[in-house]
């Protein structure tokens, strides 16, 4: 009797630890069941299903001519689920879905695609890959394949769409045009990502094992909003001018980089900017926007400030005298020189800058602040050109003028800044300079975009910003422009006196790193603005380190005249509206001279404008050869003659 109320006490000892595991594990199911379970069954939908975002399709970007710069493109990835495929179908069907798929693959057999689709099927693998980055039309041919063509769902096919951003016109502005990444963003890309992006849809979609996912249905949950389209300010046909030109200079010097800007003057339009840096094969390709980001030493282009401090603050005049000696002036210790080695002796300060005499800017600059030098410094300041332009597109250079109180200023910074150098600009922001100049004294920030459209339809208009609306009296801006001028009629530009447009701007040399021993590196570049009388572009071109020449009047001047005579004489003449003793009525009968076939007489041309008249003869078809400058003194045939566009016409302009 003991031993069995023994083996009752050791089983009820069993027994009631494994009654409390009954009750709590009842406990658990109730809780489960009734507390926890929406929670639980949540999570586990949440594991098995999510709404997934789905990209919207960025806007595109078009030139102001309309042409398409930058697009998305949607390619497709595409996977297969054998397992959703009905068992009697997948083997009827897969030797001949195997055989259009190595028919469009051409890297693998059809007995290898049959033996791997089934060696999935048999695997449970419901995400096999049929093909990457395919295109729209690739996509509606393998739909059409066996199997696939019974539909997304008794087919098994997944489809799942991306769009990656082509640039239909190639490398043209590339820099500018950006690049839109989730760590960055460059150019226009980066910019107004905000307006080209969208808004993302969402899409239902299921877990099918090792983290791959497929549509649970052919309807998103939300429709994406595709992203706005932007009309930029870039002329792909002045964009082509410029790349070419800028280019050809660089191979020309084998320079390390340079850049080339065009901007509308009224309205600070960018209408072309291409940045071209050397690879190591000695090619070139759009490496960094250097307009935007490359702040260093203009050299003699910012002399042109300087002058302007002087006209402005009443010390001095076009005819000042100055006297630039031999070449060479030594003030504080620092020797000062002219690049011609031998100076212009005593002369006025209108040929010290034509000839872009240091000596002589500089002297004239110590005469007049050497005992108020930070009068100078308020005086840049006045113009706005310590500010950055705070361009839309990002990664622009910080420009600098040091003041007097600043802990790098010495007692030759002075007249070291009046020729360019201890101060640095971006060639954009000194472009915005020159081009107030050209723009009646009015600066106005330069700009990359014209509007922002949706499906054609107008939504913003991008206006003008004004930053100065006068950098200096009309009074200095009338010498500054005569100045502006004079370097291309008697000075450092004197190569483009007989362009066919009037040219206005200045030439600059910089010598790059000039503190360290040994080293030659120098900078060429060129700012103006054309045609002289009524501007309608400015311009800046920039050459980094070229190789044999390195003035600005022989590397980067001819890149200038050449992108200006390219514009202007494939610009449309507006000769329809002309005054009836215009060059646009030729004869009695008013003849147009576009109209060269009924062109037989020669008009009277004395007193024309001698570059408008040229440009006009030469889109009708004309040869013409010209000398001089200012108004046609001299023409040959004379007027009446008959002629046709196989006869040289002479002319002498005075």
């Amino acid at each position: 009797m003991s031993e069995n109320k023994a083996i009752l006490s050791r089983a009820f000892l069993v027994f009631i630890p494994l009654a409390l595991l009954a009750v709590l594990i009842f406990t658990k199911l109730l809780s489960i069941q009734f507390i926890e379970g929406e929670a639980l069954r949540e999570r586990a939908q949440k594991e098995v299903v999510r709404e997934m975002n789905i990209p919207a399709e960025r806007g595109n970007i078009y030139s102001s001519d309309g042409k398409l710069l930058a697009t998305s493109v949607p390619v497709y990835n595409l996977h297969f689920d054998p397992v959703t495929v009905e068992e009697d179908l997948f083997f009827e069907e897969v030797s001949a879905l195997s055989k259009s798929l190595a028919a469009k693959f051409k890297d693998r057999t059809w007995a290898s695609w049959k033996n791997d689709l089934i060696k999935a099927r048999n695997q449970d693998q419901r995400y096999f890959p049929i093909g990457k980055d395919l295109s729209y039309l690739d996509l509606q041919e393998i739909k059409s394949f066996p199997i696939f063509n019974a539909g997304r769902f008794k087919g098994g096919l997944i489809i799942e769409q991306e769009n990656y951003r082509k640039m239909p016109l190639g490398k043209i502005a590339e820099r500018t045009i950006g690049r839109e990444r989730k760590s960055f963003a460059t150019g226009l890309e980066g910019a107004y990502s905000a307006y080209l992006k969208g808004k993302d849809g969402k899409r239902l979609k299921q877990k099918i094992g090792n983290q791959n996912w497929k549509p649970l249905n052919d309807q998103n949950e939300e429709e994406p909003e595709n992203g706005l389209d932007l009309i930029c300010t870039i002329d792909s046909r002045m964009q082509d001018i410029v790349h070419n030109a800028l280019l050809a200079s660089l191979e020309t010097y084998q320079a390390d980089h340079g850049c080339a800007v065009l901007m509308d003057v009224k309205t600070g339009a960018i209408k072309a900017i291409s940045n071209l840096g050397i690879t190591k094969n000695g090619t070139y390709f759009e490496k960094r926007n250097y307009a935007v980001w490359e702040s260093t030493e203009p050299g003699s282009t910012f002399k042109l400030a300087a002058v302007l401090a002087l006209f402005e603050d009443g010390y001095a005049d076009l005819n000042t005298p100055v006297d630039t000696e031999n070449g060479i002036y030594e003030y504080k210790s620092s020797l000062i020189k002219d690049s011609n080695g031998k100076g212009y002796g005593k002369t006025n300060l209108r040929e010290a800058f034509e000839k872009s005499s240091n000596v002589g800017i500089a002297k004239t600059i110590i005469d007049h602040y050497a005992n108020q030098p930070q009068k100078f410094i308020d005086r840049l300041y006045s113009i706005g050109l310590h500010q950055s332009l705070d361009l839309a597109i990002k990664g622009e250079g910080k420009p600098r003028i040091p003041k007097t109180s600043d802990a790098d200023w010495s007692a030759i910074s002075l007249p070291w800044i009046s020729f360019g150098y201890q101060v640095s600009f971006t060639p954009m922001q000194l472009l915005t300079f020159y081009n107030a100049v050209a723009n009646d004294g009015i600066m106005v920030k330069p700009r990359f975009l014209e509007e922002i459209q949706s499906h054609g339809r107008s939504v913003e208009k991008i206006e003008t910003e004004v930053l100065n609306p006068a950098i200096c009296s009309p009074e200095t801006l009338e010498k500054l422009q005569i100045l502006l001028k004079g370097v291309v009629q008697d000075g450092t530009a004197q190569s483009g006196k007989y362009s066919i447009c009037g040219l206005a701007g200045k030439t600059g040399t910089c010598q790059l790193n000039y503190w360290k021993q040994g080293t030659k590196d120098y900078q060429a570049s060129f700012a103006g603005y054309f045609p002289t009388d009524k501007p309608q572009y400015s311009c800046i071109v920039v050459v980094n380190k070229p190789q044999g020449s390195y003035y600005g009047s022989t590397v980067a001047f001819p890149v200038f005249k050449t992108i200006a005579e390219n514009i202007y004489r494939n610009s449309p003449q507006e000769v329809n509206t002309a005054p009836a003793n215009s060059f646009a009525s030729l004869s009695a009968d008013d003849v147009q001279i576009i109209d060269a076939e009924r062109l037989k007489a020669m008009p009277n041309l004395k007193g024309r404008n001698g570059y408008q008249v040229l440009s006009e003869l030469e889109n009708a078809g004309f040869k013409v050869r010209i000398s001089g400058n200012g108004k046609v003194q001299w023409q040959y045939p004379s007027a009446g003659t008959e002629i046709s566009t196989e006869q040289l016409i002479e002319l002498k302009l005075g």
